[in-house]
């Protein structure tokens, strides 16, 4: 079997991380946390820490999760498995034009 090489760094292709986790979701766990121990509420403290946790396990199955989400999140019309007649009323005319129904 012929062995395969890459011109590209391994570096290069890796996602970069923070402790483990996207910025994204290190940035509002670093809000969160600095926020808790301000308000002087301790008991966030270890809610904090499992959703490190979650992040953590979701960057290892992911490393784009988030940004994915969150770009969901921002166009959640246009990827609706059921489109809702508002929705229909709102696009633009000539929206989907020549696909198939």
């Amino acid at each position: 079997m012929a062995s395969r090489s890459s011109s590209f760094h391994l570096s290069l292709q890796r996602p970069r991380l923070i402790m483990g986790i996207e910025k994204a979701s290190f940035g509002g766990l670093v809000f969160a946390a600095s926020f808790c121990l301000v308000a002087r509420s301790y008991w966030g403290v270890p809610i904090l820490v499992c959703l490190y946790l979650v992040a953590r396990w979701l960057t290892k199955r992911d490393a784009q999760f988030l940004e994915i989400f969150f770009k969901y999140l921002n166009e959640e019309h246009v990827y609706d498995a059921t489109p809702r007649i508002q929705d229909i009323k709102t696009r633009p005319k000539g929206w989907g034009r020549g696909l198939p129904l």
